[in-house]
């Protein structure tokens, strides 16, 4: 007697192989049997004839820690098959928060997620571990599995606010610990964001030593590189010497060739990673499937100007003199930065998350036009909303070419990542614009680069969603089809499942999906979400 058999279906287990037509037997949550036929009785049968059956897909890259504790339900995701989110990459977990360094840490997560901080009681972020989060976050019930990691400008600002210098020896001390700590409750590694301040203070040597306490404890280094444009090629060897240093299992985020300067180097830029794979280094990387990526509005600023957090950059804005300097930086050639404008003009930059009444109808429009609305230069335009809006504006930047996307997405060993967010069409996120990927980052491998490009084998894109980054993060019961593993679980329609989500209108669901399962109870049913939150925070080593 099974709980739930899954019939007909095509069955693609997660390692690459073949797919093959196969019954699937579920009871208490886990995967009993997988068999040609399955005849035994079951209090539900799903009848998967015509669709795919794979593994539930895990996100390896995303920020839905911060929009998970109010919107559990978690629709852009598990509506587009995510079972599993990896949280707190990029630098920036929500927790620990410390007493002494309380309101540094809250500038940090301010730049990081102004959406959540706004909505998120000031007076209930008060975790002290990060775990503590976690269990606060799974007992109020979520849809999908949690895989956390710590955030190093988390750990930073509550350490040394943003001092930039080298850590004292009783501050490297202190931050070693808050990580350990972490790790011995179970989660999975470090994250560094290092164009983000304060973690871009951070010197290899402080980076390889906290990786070095990830690798004792086999845990995962995840970094956001300190350039993925201009500065590309040091600040991958930046991240391959971190790895060398430390002996850590290092993951690349979002892999990309994001300036006009870089494009065409993604061979390069993958041949220089598996030249150190060769060497014996445990080095992989993520992508999404866009030419556009998203960050918060602060990094479109000079480093000088930004490093100090939002409010400290609104007093520069504020002060005429360095207003002056900001905009001379800005539109003149600089040595010393990275300036996200370079080659780009002001129609190529969407702004987002806007709240006040004046400029609420601002949302989702390119520089360019919003400053036509208003009636200014742009960059003035840009200056002045940042300044109105407190800073907590986010930006969507059309900087990569789909070629070096392809070329990377080729790769046997690159996993997918969407660097998004749960959210949902009418949950507390959908009055602002979002990058698309929140909704539509899985579906579009599958069909645009799958179905329509036939850049990947079915076969192959789902590998690179379920047991890659399974293997990656030691998820021992994830990301295949197998007896005896969680039954993380998604059907779709390979000819059918698509991407809805566009830059124009992002809150859409993907479709072609028509179940998920989350440990073994149904979430997706028939494409409708059942309201039902099995989700679990994962611990390392399961």
């Amino acid at each position: 007697m099974f709980d739930t058999i899954i019939k007909n279906g095509l069955v693609i287990d997660g390692t690459g192989a073949p797919a093959c037509r196969a019954d699937i037997g579920i009871k208490k949550g886990m995967i009993i049997d997988i068999a040609p036929s399955l005849d035994a009785a079951a209090d539900e049968i799903i009848d998967a004839a015509g669709s795919a059956v794979t593994p539930g897909f895990i996100d390896i890259h995303t920020h839905s820690d911060f929009s998970l504790y109010l919107d559990p339900l978690a629709e852009s995701k598990v509506f587009q098959g995510v079972t599993t989110e990896v949280t707190g990459n990029c630098g920036g977990s929500p927790a620990p928060v410390l007493a002494d360094r309380r309101d540094d840490c809250m500038e940090y997560m301010a730049s990081l997620g102004p959406v959540c901080v706004r909505t998120i009681p000031s007076s209930i972020w008060n975790w002290t571990t990060l775990d503590a989060f976690c269990d606060d976050l799974h007992a109020k019930g979520v849809a999908v599995n949690t895989v956390p990691l710590v955030g190093h400008s988390t750990l930073r600002s509550n350490v040394m606010g943003y001092d930039n210098r080298v850590p004292a020896p009783d501050e490297m001390k202190k931050m070693t610990r808050l990580l350990e700590i972490e790790l011995e409750k179970g989660a999975f590694g470090l994250s560094t964001g290092l164009i983000y301040h304060p973690g871009a203070f951070a010197t290899v040597d402080e980076l390889s030593a906290l990786a070095a306490v990830v690798a004792d404890a086999d845990g995962m280094y995840s970094t956001h590189m300190r350039s993925e444009g201009r500065f590309l090629w040091p600040a991958v060897e930046e991240a391959l010497a971190v790895a060398a240093r430390s002996g850590v299992s290092l993951e690349i985020s979002h892999l990309k060739c994001e300036s006009p300067e870089r494009w065409g180097s993604a061979g390069r830029l993958l041949q220089q990673i598996d030249e150190a794979r060769q060497t014996g280094l445990r080095i992989d990387f993520d992508q999404y499937p866009y030419t556009a990526y998203n960050s918060g509005m602060l990094e479109l600023f000079p480093t000088w100007a930004k490093e100090n957090g939002t409010r400290k950059m609104i007093a520069v804005l504020n002060d005429p003199e360095q207003r002056k300097a900001v905009v001379a930086d800005m539109t003149t050639a600089c040595a010393d930065w990275e300036n996200p404008m370079d080659g780009l003009g002001w129609d190529q930059i969407l702004l987002t998350g806007y709240v006040t009444a004046q400029n609420r109808s601002l949302n989702g429009l390119s520089v360019a036009d919003m400053a036509e609305k208003r009636g200014q230069p742009p960059l003035d335009a840009a200056l002045d909303v940042f300044v109105e809006e407190a800073g907590g504006l986010g930006m969507i930047v059309f900087s990569m070419h789909e070629n070096d996307l392809i070329t990377i997405l080729k790769h046997p060993d690159g996993m997918i990542g969407s660097d998004g967010r749960a959210v949902s069409p009418s949950g507390p996120f959908s009055a602002s614009p979002v990058h698309p990927r929140f909704y539509g980052t899985f579906p579009r491998v599958l069909g645009r680069y799958v179905r329509e490009k036939q850049v990947l084998s079915l076969e192959t894109a789902v590998r690179k969603m379920t047991g890659l980054p399974a293997r990656k993060l030691g998820l021992k019961r994830r990301g295949l089809l197998r007896a005896g593993m969680a039954a993380d679980i998604v059907i779709f329609d390979p000819q059918t499942i698509t991407d809805n989500a566009t830059f124009e209108a992002p809150h859409r669901l993907a479709s072609g999906i028509s179940h998920v399962l989350v440990n073994g109870q149904t979430v997706i049913d028939n494409g409708r979400h059942t309201g039902c939150l099995p989700g679990r925070r994962l611990r390392r080593g399961e």
